[in-house]
């Protein structure tokens, strides 16, 4: 897309996915992102799957596939097939210091938070909208 008509924060994405650039992601590296990984997502032909790993802290697991699903709803057939591996946690976990040889494949790991010193993807935050105190009335 022409940047026109992206807003400026889209840089971002491939700012975020440029240590796969070249190789491409391999099932391995995904794989390798499983025991830091909360839930493994899997869209195939607009179904979504879900097999969890470890419980999340409070409900961010939930509204987070749950913000996946408004997305399938909202815009149906636009996400294409896909399968990523997500930590709901807040502190990055993706060294980039473990991964500077040359032939060194991360894995790739959304959370909701990175950093400059690692390379976990960053993905929005909607568990907001479980938190106890939004469903309070003013």
């Amino acid at each position: 897309m022409l940047n026109a008509t992206c807003p400026s924060y889209f840089q971002w994405i491939h700012e975020d996915l440029r240590h796969w650039k070249e190789t491409g992601v391999t099932r391995d590296m995904v794989e390798r992102a499983r025991p830091m990984a909360n839930f493994r997502l899997v869209i195939v032909e607009g179904k979504a799957y879900v097999e969890k790993y470890r419980q999340s802290i409070q409900t961010r697991d939930m509204f987070t596939i749950w913000g996946i699903l408004q997305l399938m709803r909202l815009y149906p057939g636009r996400l294409p097939d896909l399968e990523l591996m997500f930590d709901c946690n807040d502190r990055p976990a993706v060294r980039a210091k473990d991964f500077r040889r040359p032939n060194a494949r991360p894995p790739p790991l959304f959370r909701y938070c990175s950093d400059p010193w690692s390379l976990d993807i960053v993905f929005p935050d909607w568990s907001f909208w479980g938190w106890y105190v939004s469903w309070l009335a003013s």
